[in-house]
């Protein structure tokens, strides 16, 4: 896994935009495939724990698996995810970390920790 940094505009309605510093992780195939098994190995513990269970397994294992199955081919598809956000609010001005999870994808909504305004990371 390695990382990449860029700089992308933070923008709020009606403010003029700041600068971000974004630090993703670059995955490869064997760190997506190590996601993915997580993932769906964690799906189907719950599956082999609900198969005790009467009635609720008619339901819960295949639903249990069928979700392992799709999140797992979710992470698969994951080529870049975020790692850490830092920026400064266009709003308010300060200068904070974003909490920011999943994969790279812009535009991305975010929240001032500070005034609460919805900010937005753009291309």
């Amino acid at each position: 896994m390695t990382t990449r940094i860029l700089k992308v505009p933070l923008k709020g309605f009606g403010a003029p935009a700041t600068d971000a510093e974004v630090q993703l992780a670059v995955l490869d195939p064997r760190d997506r495939l190590k996601r993915a098994a997580v993932v769906f190995l964690a799906f189907l513990m719950i599956a082999v724990g609900a198969i005790p269970i009467p009635l609720v397994h008619f339901v819960l294992v295949p639903l249990a698996l069928l979700l392992g199955v799709g999140f797992g081919a979710n992470r698969l598809r994951q080529h870049e995810i975020f790692r850490q956000v830092e920026g400064r609010c266009p709003f308010c001005g300060a200068q904070q970390s974003f909490t920011v999870m999943g994969s790279f994808r812009l535009p991305k909504r975010l929240h001032c920790g500070n005034c609460q305004r919805e900010l937005e990371l753009t291309t």
